[in-house]
């Protein structure tokens, strides 16, 4: 059991590697987290490459959920929580990233979603989006049943809302990463 509770974080720490590298933030950014859920990997990602502050959005989710992530990993790494967060705010303002996880096919009104990310970044911010999609035929969601995209789909969508599309990286063989700067 120990080792494949090793492998498994080993691999994570991977996936954080890279995701890092994709979005390189900084340690003076403010980067935001929508549909963020418990934010596991939203504090797994900035206890290894900390940001100045977090803001985590999910209306499910209260403060307690993710002090409680927080102190998970910290012990399970022995890093120290350096980034200063805070859940569900009134409004986006001022952020240099913004992350949606997995999370693009459950907006009902994706349309308004992208006005407040573009209204929430700062001119030359950037959007990442984590997402399984859709490749040769339309798929469903294993966890929610809803449809998944095709990776075009989802570029028009943001270019459509002013975000110019930037990169997409290949997480797995299910999911990509996208990547728009306002």
């Amino acid at each position: 059991m120990q080792i494949i509770l090793l492998v498994k974080y080993t691999l994570n720490c991977e996936s954080m590697k890279e995701f890092y590298e994709f979005g390189l933030w900084q340690s003076s950014d403010h980067i935001a987290s929508i549909g963020c859920g418990y934010g596991w990997w939203e504090v797994g990602l900035c206890l290894h490459y900390p940001a100045q502050h977090l803001t985590l959005v999910d209306p499910l989710v209260n403060e307690d959920d993710i002090q409680d992530s927080i102190e998970y990993f910290t012990e399970k790494t022995g890093l120290s929580w350096k980034t200063a967060f805070e859940l569900n705010p009134e409004n986006l303002q001022k952020k240099d990233q913004i992350w949606v996880f997995n999370a693009w096919h459950e907006f009902e009104n994706r349309k308004e979603m992208l006005a407040k990310i573009y209204n929430g970044l700062n001119n030359g911010g950037i959007v990442i989006i984590e997402e399984e999609i859709s490749k040769v035929e339309r798929l469903q969601h294993d966890g929610c049943g809803k449809d998944l995209f095709f990776e075009q789909e989802i570029i028009e969508e943001f270019e459509q809302a002013g975000l110019y599309y930037v990169a997409t990286q290949v997480k797995d063989d299910v999911a990509i990463y996208l990547k728009f700067r306002k």
